[in-house]
């Protein structure tokens, strides 16, 4: 049957003594704003109802082959339950939503989109088995059966249980990140993330639920008398006026998690304000600066913060990917794609937010300042050729700066981002040229993309691969780019940078080609589960016994700087029983096969998924050589499959196909020396 991703376990006063499962505080956002919470898609689970067992209907009633066997929580909009599914045998739990709550209109859209998020299948969105509905007094009451997430926390309250540092709220945050990542993927916009809709396993693995149930809610999105669904503190600008919102509105809540996450506050000060008075400073105020007490995290987290809390969507990351890639960034020590405001950025949202005739007037001033002299003093890299054409001078001219670089440090230049003083009405690949070492590079798979004021050139990596020195020109043509008025360029903006020597590796388990690399399998095996889709993986084939497999892969040239990525995965608890509590998996490093240094650990409750970017460079400098070593311990076999808990570059046809990638170069990267463009300390 369709399914449907919902959260099931919340704490309620009216919890079955006799119940197992271990009580989950909902009331885990911090104490200045829980009353705005009430309104939400979480069945009111935090303004309960007065409800019995005793008195509830539903008490072993049976839906499909789940019996219902225990109340867990109660809410406005409905109830969730503890029940137990009989074939495969397991604890699940069962969310029964009011059929007053359901428009047939409703009831139909909620039928469809069962349907589409039945399809989503993902570690870090919490399982649904089945959907439909159960009739009572003639009534039909749509509900789901999802798993049951053993010893889960909601996200902040885990975090602080755990005593995570910064660093490890960071990963977690990340792979939170990728979740909600994969439902955009398929289309799928959450529209009410917060603390108590991403549950923490005892393993320490995020869960996503609620995923996309305000999007069926939502039929009005934003009224005083309580009709908005979304958490008002957490929802992006857009949604609190009842606009149409997309995957950059999930990323502001994104935001507005990771504020809270790491500073235990909001970005916002909405203590006793009314939905309307939340909308206008969620719209109008500038959020507060994200501070944290570690040096090396601190600038990029304040950057990231500060790009996913933009009022204007367009100026947000596009999706969650765009944004856990900018996190993996900056814990691995890579650049960031997040820049900082500008000077005129800044003023203008200092004037948004500060109304009076005093601030007015002086912001302004300080906008006509720092015109005049950008204007008067312009940076002499801006101004490497100018036209000769004099009759232009009193003509209002174009002028462009180069505002962003591809982040990844040690890969070739794959984008630049241009930023241009005024909306021009179209850029081609013909406005630009690009040599290497003095010869012409033809711009063949390479785009322009962008509108008015913000457009990139990207798709340049095989271009900017081979080593040498490279000038890239936004010389303009006789067309384009043109301002609304007519003006084109009045000079040639140019940035150079040298590639040094550049190698890559990419791969999966889905052929053959890994095995070139291979140096040695002791007590492991490649192997297929065909019952899970064809993923393919690297595991350990002797219980209680180390297994080891090596790979070795060499450069031409003495490595200065390597990033890798090399999944491992553990799975434990939340998982299919019977799981390993035993499994362990590690990941190391050598610039010779001799000294090893252990990059990752995943172990049975202390963090099961592995697959970051980490910076190498200290480990193989000046060697020509990377070794990788992944070390597998299994304790429990899965029925008929053998030793499945602990496993090393898992490929899946869809969700993982390429868990292995390695880059070495041997001198700077482009990033750190390209010319006209402002980035961030490594």
């Amino acid at each position: 049957m369709a399914i449907r991703r919902h959260e099931q376990g919340h704490n309620s006063e009216k919890r079955d003594t006799r119940d197992a499962s271990p009580s989950i505080d909902h009331h885990d956002t911090i104490a200045s704003v829980e009353e705005l919470s009430r309104q939400t898609t979480d069945f009111g689970l935090g303004n309960e109802e007065t409800v019995t067992e005793h008195s509830d209907s539903l008490i072993g009633h049976t839906f499909g082959d789940v019996v219902i066997e225990s109340l867990l929580a109660s809410g406005g909009m409905g109830r969730v339950y503890q029940g137990r599914q009989r074939s495969p045998d397991r604890k699940v739990a069962i969310k029964v939503i009011r059929p007053g709550h359901r428009s047939p209109r409703a009831f139909q859209r909620f039928q469809r989109e069962t349907e589409l998020l039945g399809r989503l299948s993902h570690p870090g969105i919490a399982q649904i088995y089945t959907a439909g509905s159960i009739t009572r007094n003639g009534e039909d009451s749509p509900c789901f059966v999802m798993e049951l997430i053993q010893d889960a926390m909601p996200l902040v309250k885990s975090a602080n249980h755990r005593n995570l540092s910064n660093q490890e709220r960071l990963t977690l945050f990340s792979s939170i990140c990728k979740a909600v990542a994969y439902g955009h993927l398929h289309s799928v916009i959450h529209r009410d993330l917060k603390p108590s809709n991403i549950l923490v396993d005892a393993a320490g693995h995020p869960k996503v639920i609620d995923f996309g149930i305000a999007r069926i809610e939502q039929d009005n999105d934003a009224t005083e008398t309580g009709t908005f669904l979304g958490t008002r503190q957490y929802s992006s600008p857009e949604q609190c006026a009842g606009k149409k919102v997309d995957a950059r509105s999930d990323v502001y809540s994104l935001g507005v998690l990771l504020y809270e996450l790491l500073t235990g506050k909001l970005p916002y000060e909405v203590k006793n304000t009314s939905f309307l008075e939340t909308a206008r400073i969620i719209h109008e105020q500038q959020p507060n600066k994200l501070r944290i007490p570690e040096k090396k995290l601190r600038s990029g987290v304040e950057l990231i913060a500060e790009k996913c809390l933009e009022k204007n969507p367009a100026d947000r990351y596009l999706n969650a990917e765009k944004l856990s890639l900018d996190i993996d960034a900056l814990l691995s020590g890579q650049p960031l794609a997040a820049k900082p405001q500008t000077v005129l950025k800044r003023s203008l949202n200092y004037l948004k937010s500060h109304s009076s005739p005093a601030a007015t007037i002086g912001t302004l001033l300080l906008i006509a300042i720092v015109f005049f002299f950008s204007d008067t003093f312009s940076s002499p890299e801006k101004n490497i050729s100018k036209t000769t054409d004099r009759s232009l001078e009193n003509i209002k001219s174009l002028e462009v700066e180069f505002a962003g670089v591809s982040s990844y440090r040690t890969t070739p230049l794959r984008w630049l981002h241009f930023a241009f003083n005024e909306p021009i009405l179209s850029l081609t690949t013909a406005d630009f040229h690009l040599t290497r070492n003095g010869k012409d590079v033809p711009l063949d798979g390479v785009t322009v993309s962008g509108n008015r004021n913000s457009w990139e050139i990207s798709g340049m990596e095989e271009l900017t691969a081979k080593e040498g020195d490279y000038v890239l020109s936004l010389c303009g043509t006789e067309s384009t780019p043109r301002n609304i008025a007519g003006h084109s360029l009045r000079q040639t903006y140019t940035t150079t940078w040298t590639m040094p020597p550049f190698k890559d590796v990419r791969l999966n388990l889905l052929d053959d080609s890994w095995r070139q690399y291979l140096v040695s399998m002791r007590g492991a095996e490649c192997y297929t589960e065909h019952s899970a889709g064809g993923c393919t993986f690297i595991r350990p084939t002797v219980v209680n016994k180390e297994g080891v497999t090596v790979l070795k892969f060499d450069a031409p040239f003495s490595i200065r700087n390597a990033t890798i990525k090399a999944t491992i995965k553990v799975w434990t608890t939340g998982d299919p029983s019977p799981y390993d509590p035993g499994a362990i998996a590690s990941l190391d490093i050598s610039p010779d096969g001799e000294i090893w240094t252990t990059l990752d650990t995943r172990a049975a409750n202390h963090g099961g998924f592995g697959g970051n970017f980490f910076d190498i460079s200290e480990f193989v400098a000046d060697s020509q050589t990377v070794w990788v070593r992944a070390r597998l311990t299994g304790t429990r076999e899965w029925p008929e499959d053998g030793l499945i808990f602990s496993q090393f570059l898992r490929s899946d046809k869809e969700a993982l196909p390429e868990p292995f990638y390695l880059t070495m170069t041997g001198g700077k990267s482009p990033q750190q020396e390209i010319a006209g463009v402002p980035v961030p300390d490594q």
